[in-house]
């Protein structure tokens, strides 16, 4: 499988490196599909690779960079292998139990009291309204919306588009795909406006896509979430050619 690196402007970020059993915590945690993490497979067993910026694994505060699957939904990870592990993932119904193993930290010292600065004028207030994306969906090839839709709180494309009646699939993806869980790279959509009001491209759309200024046009509908605040208009094309 192709290797990705891990983004390290996270604030969840720990060492990328799987974890010694002996010196590692283990955190239990429940997670809504999609999970928003995408996995990496290490000598060691899977570990956390990358996490959708505000999707759900990243709010929980729970999941870190680096962390290694112990378990999913009290199936135990040590020894299987990567496939047998989504198997459990994607057949999952409701909430999705997942044990982590991390590096325990040392707390830090308590730093020493400093003097108080000086006041500084409050910054101006940033406006920060309810996120509301309105979608237009478009054929390959087309220009001309054939449906539209909105895209709101942590809500995903794929999401949207299935649960719209969208085509998001070809033959091979309806038989092959991972169901949201960011492995496959069958959900490609391409973004022609909008792109702005969206999340960043993550490692794992990196990974299957490419990147550069062609490609980064090119999105997998499970990676994707509005940015936080944004409202406008966003054109997606469903299915389209890749190049």
């Amino acid at each position: 499988r192709r290797s990705r690196v891990s983004r390290v402007t996270t604030a969840h970020q720990r060492s990328s490196r799987a974890v010694c059993a002996s010196t590692a915590q283990t955190t239990s945690v429940m997670l809504e599909k999609p999970l928003g993490i995408s996995f990496a497979e290490t000598p060691a067993g899977l570990v956390v690779d990358d996490l959708v910026a505000d999707g759900n694994a990243d709010l929980s505060d729970d999941v870190y960079l680096g962390d290694t699957l112990v378990s999913v939904n009290d199936f135990a990870c040590e020894g299987k292998t990567f496939d047998a592990i989504m198997d459990v993932i994607i057949d999952a119904q409701g909430p999705v139990k997942l044990v982590l193993a991390h590096e325990a930290v040392a707390p830090e010292p308590a730093a020493a009291p400093t003097p108080a600065p000086a006041p500084t004028p409050a910054p101006a207030a940033v406006p920060n309204g309810p996120t509301n994306v309105t979608l237009a969906f478009v054929e390959a090839g087309s220009t001309t919306p054939v449906a539209e839709a909105s895209l709101d709180g942590n809500v995903v494309l794929r999401t949207a588009m299935l649960d719209g009646g969208r085509e998001l699939y070809d033959t091979w993806g309806k038989l092959m795909n991972c169901g949201g869980a960011g492995q496959c790279g069958t959900c490609v959509v391409r973004v022609l406006e909008g792109g702005d009001l969206l999340s960043e491209r993550t490692d794992a759309e990196v990974g299957h896509l490419g990147s550069g200024k062609e490609r980064n046009s090119y999105r997998l509908a499970c990676q994707v979430e509005p940015s936080k605040g944004a409202q406008g208009r966003c054109v997606v094309e469903m299915k389209p050619t890749k190049k």
